[in-house]
């Protein structure tokens, strides 16, 4: 585990995604709950997740061609820069309203569907050791993950108390210039050739050229089995997620007979487990093969997942949401730095930001579902109801792709054996 971070240009990016993170959480666990609190309004709530959404639905797809076009070391830097400056706006919320949060949630995460494609592209380039290290590398990514969510909202809440939401905005965009900063010591590294090179994708116009790689991409999302069942996994799971992302606050605070201070233990408990979660996949990574621990972990997850958030329906107390939100870490930790993994090394370099992009606007669609639906019906339905979706999403998609993958190796061998798609036959 160590000997992976000891690398010079994966532990600066770790650490630079480290620093960004933290900026991120000091700023996102304060907004839902001071709109909520405001509000008292879950559409409110879910406006929130709304703005960080749909430039996800429609740009992330798009962004993975020119994530596999460019540099993704600067594309990365840039991308920083201007988050940085897209934050500022925050500044001016007692003056102008609560709408300001929603413009800057929209550019903010427009201009971030870059960086995540290139963060997860480029990283298998920055290990010496390979597709062996892949999996102990993403687990290590969910260690400064779930550090950035153990450590920020504490660090939020005293920034808070200071400076109101105009100094968490400050924070934040100094956070993403010392990522920029980290991230331009990474030693350079030779673009990989890339089909666009040819004298035929020349000829063509700029808008043909990104439509042609734009498909290129979702042709090997599609016919790749596994990557197609990942495509599957997360148009279930994102539901889910986006359930939770908008009924998270009335949960605790409605189910569970919270207040802010229970929601803070509350996101503190979720973060130790899962920084937990995270170094115990870290330690192992080397003996774990990512498919079976991706199916694994998203059924143990998802069975977690729905006594944790129907438990209050007869004991509506916080401590037993607690313990479980520790013993959730691990599965979860396991499914995060399973499914990246598979979607690097499934996917070769030339494609790998087209792949992630197109499958994480396939999740921002689930997720927009999730939180529109949590949005209405969440009104006048109590979220510990809705929720039940969201552990059952898991159940569903875990056990799709062991069924997918299943019976794609069964066709394999089936037209192996029968002598379909041999060496005398190709395609």
């Amino acid at each position: 585990m160590l000997r992976v971070l000891r690398q010079r240009d994966y532990a600066l990016l770790w650490f630079g995604g480290l620093v960004s993170m933290l900026g991120d959480f000091v700023l996102f666990v304060g907004l839902p709950y001071e709109i909520y609190r405001l509000t008292g309004s879950t559409l409110a709530t879910a406006g929130m997740l709304l703005a960080f959404l749909i430039p996800n639905i429609l740009l992330g797809s798009v962004a993975g061609v020119y994530v596999d076009r460019w540099d993704r070391r600067r594309l990365m830097i840039v991308v920083n820069l201007l988050q940085a400056l897209s934050l500022l706006p925050l500044l001016l919320v007692p003056q102008l309203g609560l709408w300001v949060i929603y413009a800057v949630l929209v550019v903010e995460s427009s201009v971030s569907q870059l960086f995540n494609p290139a963060q997860v592209a480029l990283m298998p380039s920055l290990l010496a050791g390979g597709e062996e290290e892949l999996l102990t590398a993403n687990a290590l990514s969910g260690v400064g993950r779930h550090l950035a969510r153990l450590i920020g909202p504490a660090i939020g809440g005293l920034i808070v108390a200071a400076g109101g939401l105009s100094a968490v905005a400050v924070v934040d965009s100094a956070s993403f210039v010392g990522s920029a900063a980290m991230l331009a010591l990474i030693r350079a590294r030779p673009a990989p050739p890339h089909p666009s090179d040819s004298l035929e994708h020349a000829a063509l116009s700029a808008w043909r050229r990104l439509v042609n790689e734009w498909r290129s991409g979702l042709r090997v999302v599609w016919h790749q089995p596994i990557l197609r069942a990942l495509l599957v996994f997360f148009s279930i799971t994102a539901i889910g997620e986006g359930l939770t992302g908008t009924l998270f606050v009335p949960w605790v605070v409605d189910a569970l007979h919270s207040d802010s201070t229970g929601y803070g233990w509350v996101l503190s408990t979720q973060a130790i487990g899962g920084l937990a979660g995270a170094l115990v996949i870290a330690r192992l990574g080397a003996r774990l093969r990512p498919l079976p621990l991706l199916i694994g972990s998203a059924l143990a997850f998802g069975a977690i997942d729905l006594v944790l958030f129907t438990y209050p329906i007869v004991f509506p107390y916080i401590g037993p949401a607690l313990v479980m939100l520790v013993i959730v870490g691990v599965p979860g930790a396991a499914m995060q730095a399973a499914q990246t993994t598979l979607q690097q090394s499934e996917t070769q370099d030339s494609h790998r930001g087209r792949v992630v992009g197109a499958i994480g606007a396939v999740a921002g669609v689930g997720a927009l579902i999730g939180a529109v639906g949590a949005g209405i019906l969440g009104e006048f339905v109590p979220a510990v109801l809705l929720l039940i979706v969201q552990g059952s999403g898991y159940l569903i998609g875990g056990t799709a792709v062991a069924l997918l993958v299943r019976g794609s190796r069964a066709n394999a061998d089936g037209h192996e054996i029968g002598g379909v798609g041999s060496a005398s036959e190709p395609g």
